[in-house]
């Protein structure tokens, strides 16, 4: 048995071995009776354990349409968030959250050691400075006097004048 739906706009027509049954829709709107409520009925939309005007269409007691096929129900919207795109993205975001956390202590240390690699690098500048300061000291031209004169050198003067040949 071969079933088609055409749907239009307050109105299903099923299709049933080549009879057409007409079931009008009512508006999602309208309020449900209470003899529907709570058995699995659902108004506006065709759908459910019976029809919205009391026609019968051949599938009572809850059968399926499909004369126990399963169907599977189909909505106009896709959905984005399926479960194992959600555990995918959180697997993601776990990594990505651990190699950021990573590199935040990696960095830390390395300014830890730069830090240090200064403090020692202006320690030795420092002595370098006070060793230079002693060298320049012990060479500078009052010290060589002073110790020429304590050798027993004679201070020669001023510079000799130069010395022209003639010819």
């Amino acid at each position: 048995m071969i079933i088609q739906t055409q749907l239009t706009k307050n109105a299903r027509t099923t299709y049933r071995s080549g009879a057409p049954v007409k079931e009008t829709r009512t508006p999602a709107s309208a309020p449900m009776p209470s003899r529907y409520q709570g058995r699995g009925v659902r108004s506006g939309n065709g759908s459910g354990n019976g029809s919205s005007n009391g026609s019968s269409n051949g599938s009572h007691n809850g059968a399926s349409r499909s004369n126990g096929r399963k169907t599977r129900k189909k909505s106009g919207r896709i959905t984005l968030w399926t479960p194992w795109k959600m555990i995918l993205l959180s697997i993601l975001l776990g990594i990505a959250g651990s190699i950021y956390l990573t590199h935040v202590f990696e960095t830390q240390n390395t300014l830890r050691e730069v830090q240090q690699l200064r403090r020692e690098y202006e320690r030795a500048h420092r002595v370098h400075t006070e060793v230079r300061r002693n060298y320049d000291r012990m060479t500078g031209p009052a010290e060589v006097y002073n110790r020429a004169a304590s050798l027993g050198m004679i201070s020669g003067g001023a510079a000799d004048p130069v010395i022209v040949i003639e010819r």
